[in-house]
């Protein structure tokens, strides 16, 4: 049993069992008894005092509001008060007639907010304190009971030192990106922000679902419930990404599938439906952001990618850029050093697959040892850019597969060749889009990677991984596609429809597609040769299975009328796109990020090129078979749109993140110690974390588990990056299951030096040490 007291004590001498102790006066904990062998450890441990209630100080924050009835909700902000106890008295006018707190509440927290029922407690101001035995210091609010005072009129706002506007439950503005709610209505979605007493935003949903809903903020989803929208207050003026998962399936992990065509067959097929928005709740300011937001305004007519905001920064040994080219200058683009020109990456397409063998007089397969030295110089030829691959996918397969012919024996073999005679004779790196992976075998099975492979740990236990970073000597039968260049990256598969049933009932898919992505990272790096680049192409949007289930949530007025995109693939949370690509950044073969073609027009009417229009197909749409991805009813009735510009839509969102990864990068002083010779640093300890209250060790090992290890444990996770040359160094630390805005703590040794820090929420923290 053990025997938890607080006592304060002058100086004190203690004797007992052949020992004396001599105490200075503090504050400090007695142990009476032990919680395993009662022969391992002193009966009587005075030797340290309490620590701090407030992490890192020893009185804490906390706040009540009303929930309804008599129920009332306490939010806090403490590290050790485990247990927690808690009292409430009437507040009175003065002081020297005031209650003590004489009855307390004792239990063992599970958040950093709880319930109180205060049903037998009179109308009236009242104080509520929170302590606990295990620390020192405590929390004190005061709060009402009974019916609220009026709500404070627009006029008479006030706003606290923090610029909230302060109400008694006001409802906030929610602002969308890209979704016009003025037109028809969705009931099965209906977000409502409300302001509180306490000056915090509270975010609910009032929309009907008819089967079980699944919630996801800022890729974060509630650890005890997913279908739990909030368990912490949300922040006003920043971007907050949310999918609303509703499906017919209990448990999403384990029967997931069942809501996908393409993998049961259209057999038993269990309903399922998304509905994705990215809004911010209106407060004194614009959207923010700690780096350039080129997303000001949440006007979609004309103001999708506006560059010209923010102030430039310059990559010394990085890359960046997409096939699409922003409405901008130059140089301006320069200035934000976008790759343009001879310096992007370039995808070779059909038509000049078509000219190079037209040329040569044969498919690629076909050709000798020396001919192939002529196709890598012609194709080196075709682009001006270092970083180059071939994506062939021919408009008539059966007359032109012999061109670029994926099946044949020797195709791996050929593009093999192919790339390192590109390097050896042009200095480029050069690939193929579609291709098999790098290979290798780990005690006695076979690992490729690609497909898949790249979006979930596979078909193979998590632990296999875990052991092959433990054990990375026993990699074998290591086989690379391409010797001088190798692609990574994320996109295209499944945020929504995915699940792994070991890990019981909890949704797991939007940390699932994050820490596999750099898992497969940390592999690609183990097993590649030295010299090998690595190129980072993302488009994050889910594109798999085929039959994703699209979000209705994009929706803008065009002229009298609406227009709806119907083709509407759920996209990947903005700040983990971010966080995902800075990590992608301190690699030291990272060399260059692609984002796919994001589309060339802010316009709307641009929509309409591949729409149905007030029910009737565009000529374009009919010349396509039938494809529209969106619809209009309205006065615009253009038979032929002339438009070919692709409208950039939600892409605007994480072109935007791509560009403040690489501003973090370059303004932080990251890239002046990742500057290409960086190594791992494993002279390093993963001491503790905190959530909410709760204090946890993490299972940690020095390799380059780390995210595997995160995924498995539900778990932080940490890194460190050395520059040899400075002996400076880069942290990497992120909390992938912590809620959105929560709160939390870590402690880590690291070159001898134990370093404490407080983060906020799932997003990464990255510091030069």
């Amino acid at each position: 049993m053990l025997l938890l007291h607080s006592f304060v004590f002058a100086q004190v001498t203690i004797e007992g069992n052949g020992k004396k102790f001599v105490l200075p006066s503090g504050e400090y904990k007695l142990t009476i008894g032990t919680e395993t062998d009662a022969g391992s450890k002193p009966i009587v441990d005075l030797t340290s005092p309490l620590v701090d209630c407030g992490c890192g100080q020893a009185d804490f924050a906390t706040s009540v509001r009303h929930k309804g009835g008599s129920t009332y909700e306490v939010s806090f902000d403490a590290c050790n008060v485990n247990p927690l106890r808690w009292a409430v008295k009437k507040k009175e006018t003065n002081p020297l007639f005031g209650l003590s707190f004489s009855v307390r509440r004792e239990f063992i927290p599970q958040s950093g907010t709880f319930e109180i029922d205060l049903s037998s407690y009179e109308e009236g101001e009242y104080e509520l304190e929170i302590t606990s035995p295990k620390c020192k210091g405590r929390a004190l609010t005061t709060f009402r009971i009974g019916s609220d005072p009026p709500q404070i009129n627009d006029s008479n706002i006030t706003v606290n030192n923090e610029g909230v506007h302060v109400g008694a439950f006001q409802k906030a503005k929610v602002v969308y990106f890209n979704y016009d709610d003025t037109g028809e209505k969705l009931d099965a979605i209906n977000l409502v922000a409300s302001r509180s007493s306490d000056g915090k935003i509270y975010l609910s949903d009032e929309g009907k679902a008819h089967h079980r809903a699944y919630y996801s903020i800022n890729g974060s989803v509630n650890r005890l419930n997913a279908s739990e929208l909030k368990n912490y207050p949300i922040e006003a003026n920043t971007w907050i990404h949310l999918v609303k998962f509703v499906t017919e399936v209990e448990n999403v992990n384990t029967d997931a599938w069942r809501t996908s065509t393409q993998y049961n067959g259209q057999r038993n097929l269990k309903y399922a439906a998304s509905y994705e928005c990215t809004f911010y709740v209106e407060g004194l300011n614009a959207p923010r952001t700690p780096y350039t937001l080129p997303l000001w305004n949440a006007d979609p007519l004309r103001n999708g990618l506006n560059l010209s905001t923010g102030t430039g920064f310059k990559l010394n040994s990085k890359q960046y850029g997409s096939e699409s080219i922003p409405a901008e200058s130059a140089d301006r683009l320069k200035q934000i050093s976008w790759a343009q020109g001879a310096d992007k990456y370039q995808l070779l397409y059909a038509n000049e697959v078509q000219n190079l063998t037209s040329a040569l007089g044969k498919g690629i397969t076909d050709l000798s040892d020396s001919e192939l030295d002529r196709a890598a110089d012609m194709l080196a030829n075709m682009s001006t850019s270092k970083y180059f691959a071939v994506d062939f996918e021919p408009h008539n397969p059966a007359a032109d597969e012999w061109r670029w012919n994926f099946n044949a024996p020797n195709f791996r073999e050929v593009m093999k060749k192919l790339s390192q005679k590109v390097y050896d004779r042009s200095g480029k790196y050069f690939y193929s889009w579609i291709g098999k992976g790098n290979r290798f075998a780990f005690r006695g099975k076979q690992f490729e990677l690609d497909g898949p492979a790249n979006d979930s740990w596979g078909n193979e236990q998590l632990d296999t991984y875990i052991a092959l970073h433990e054990n990375p000597s026993e990699i074998q039968g290591i086989d690379i596609a391409t010797p001088v260049l190798t692609q990574v990256g994320f996109g295209y598969s499944s945020t929504v429809i995915g699940g792994d049933a070991s890990k019981g009932s909890q949704w797991v898919a939007p940390q699932l597609w994050y820490l596999r992505a750099l898992d497969v990272l940390n592999v690609q790096t183990l097993i590649t040769p030295k010299d090998e680049k690595l190129l980072l192409f993302i488009w994050p949007f889910e594109d798999k299975p085929s039959d994703a289930k699209r979000t209705p949530m994009t929706r803008m007025k065009l002229g009298e009328g609406h227009i709806k995109q119907v083709d509407n693939r759920v996209q990947y949370p903005h700040n983990l796109v971010r966080d995902a690509i800075l990590t992608y950044l301190c690699n030291p073969k990272h060399q260059y990020t692609q984002y796919w073609i994001f589309g060339e027009s802010y316009d709307p009417y641009d929509l309409l090129y591949w729409s149905k229009i007030n029910g009737q197909l565009s000529c374009h749409s009919q010349n396509a078979g039938g494809f529209y991805v969106t619809e209009y009813s309205g006065s615009n009735n253009p038979p032929c749109p002339q438009s070919n510009k692709g409208y950039i839509g939600k892409d605007a969102l994480s072109v935007s993140a791509m560009i403040q990864a690489h501003e973090w990068f370059a303004k932080e002083g990251i890239q002046d110690v990742c500057d290409g010779t960086q190594v791992r640093d494993f002279d390093i300890s993963f001491d503790s974390f905190t959530r909410s209250v709760a204090i946890y060790n993490p299972v940690f090992r020095a390799d380059t588990g780390e995210f595997a290890r995160s995924y498995k444990y539900n778990q932080p996770w940490i890194q460190v990056w050395k520059n040899p040359k400075t002996g400076k160094r880069v942290l990497l630390y992120q909390d992938p299951f912590a809620d959105a805005f929560e709160q939390g703590y870590f402690t880590a040794t690291v070159n001898g030096q134990k370093i404490t820090k407080q983060v906020t929420g799932n997003n990464l923290l990255a510091i030069v040490l």
